[in-house]
């Protein structure tokens, strides 16, 4: 093995608690990254860390994986920090441990606090909005002031409340936290973001006037690619009852606004927001039959497939506008996610049309989807 490996074992030993120096360790740590939504087999970590007589170069996706449980965006970012900083981890573990111990023990105030810390430290540590998330909106009677103290803090805003964005939101608490929280005091751009955010609910379950064409969602006041991508993702969804040469015309003219953010995206994870928000858009419109000549569209969806990066969110909708367009079902869906951001709206595209049946009353009523969107896109 070389140094980055014995050293990326001895990291993953830390933050575990599971020592790996059997294949029984690899196992173990094998349903622990399952429970955290990342899937490597347990022989795959034994030929990784060299107890396995199969020896084989490990893939660089299965490596980003490994470090992004340790705080790292991926392993080329890993090694760099260990040329540059020896042993220092990016997020430290006894913070780790004592945020989950936090979580554990019901102190959700403790675990902000260990939270807001960690982000101060490495904006990285984000990722650990969605276990924060998991127990502040299952009962806002007990995570009030907990949401509060994330609120007046800019990283509890930017890293939390805009990071962790629960699009399903099936209790409604994370809309009611958004307008008691966020709202009050917030900056042009939160608002921007939340008013989104019900716009595109309200377009959903059909609780609003269609808008009239592409231009009717504004986008020279909006701020960044992610508040962009959500605007024209509302305008696809609103082509929905339109027929004929208009829609085609509207598609074109999103398709083209949509290569253009794409084009402005600073990095693949904010690339494959874009183009999975506007997949998504053309699914629930019924629009695919529009696509087959975008071919750089395409291609770029294609290539972000490829990319080392994980969001079943977005994946999910571009695998099948895709195989859509291809009239077959040759790519691979997956069907698990870790970050439950837009999972349940995205999964109904991996549903047949007698499932999306049997769930109609789930999405109409939890989701706010209405069931036109249902069948919109076959």
């Amino acid at each position: 093995m070389n140094e980055e490996i014995i050293l990326l074992k001895e990291y993953l030993q830390k933050r575990t608690g599971i020592s790996l120096e059997s294949v029984l360790g690899c196992k173990r740590l094998d349903i622990w990254l399952k429970l955290r939504g990342v899937y490597i087999s347990y022989s795959t970590l034994s030929r990784i860390f060299g107890l396995s007589k199969q020896i084989t170069k490990p893939r660089e996706r299965t490596l980003d994986e490994l470090v992004f449980i340790l705080g790292y965006s991926n392993f080329k970012e890993f090694a760099h920090s260990l040329k540059c900083s020896g042993s220092d981890l990016a997020i430290p573990f006894d913070m780790q441990f004592s945020f989950e111990l936090a979580i554990e023990q019901g102190k959700l105030y403790n675990a902000a606090c260990i939270y807001l810390e960690m982000v101060k430290q490495n904006p990285e540590a984000k990722m650990f909005s969605k276990d924060l998330a998991k127990v502040l909106y299952r009962d806002l009677s007990l995570s009030n002031k907990t949401l509060s103290l994330l609120s007046k803090s800019r990283f509890g805003r930017d890293s939390f409340f805009l990071t962790f964005i629960d699009e399903d939101d099936l209790s409604g608490n994370y809309m009611k936290s958004l307008k008691i929280h966020l709202l009050p005091n917030a900056s042009n751009e939160d608002t921007q973001f939340v008013n989104l955010y019900e716009t595109r609910k309200k377009v959903m379950s059909m609780q609003m006037p269609e808008l009239k064409n592409s231009n009717d969602v504004e986008l020279l006041n909006l701020k960044n690619v992610h508040l962009k991508s959500r605007a024209i993702e509302i305008s696809l969804i609103n082509l929905k009852n339109i027929s004929g040469d208009q829609k085609e015309i509207e598609v074109d003219i999103l398709s083209q606004q949509i290569l253009l953010l794409f084009y402005q995206c600073s990095n693949k994870s904010e690339e494959l927001a874009v183009l999975g928000r506007f997949a998504r858009g053309v699914l629930y419109s019924g629009s695919a039959k529009f696509m087959a000549e975008h071919k750089d569209i395409l291609y770029a969806m294609t290539s972000i497939l490829n990319q080392p990066i994980v969001d079943y969110e977005f994946q999910i909708p571009i695998y099948t506008l895709l195989n859509q367009i291809k009239a077959s079902k040759s790519l691979i869906i997956p069907q698990a996610s870790s970050w439950p951001n837009a999972y349940y709206s995205s999964a109904v595209f991996l549903l047949t049309k007698e499932q999306r049946k049997c769930y109609e009353r789930f999405f109409h009523t939890k989701l706010g989807v209405h069931k036109n969107f249902l069948y919109a896109y076959e």
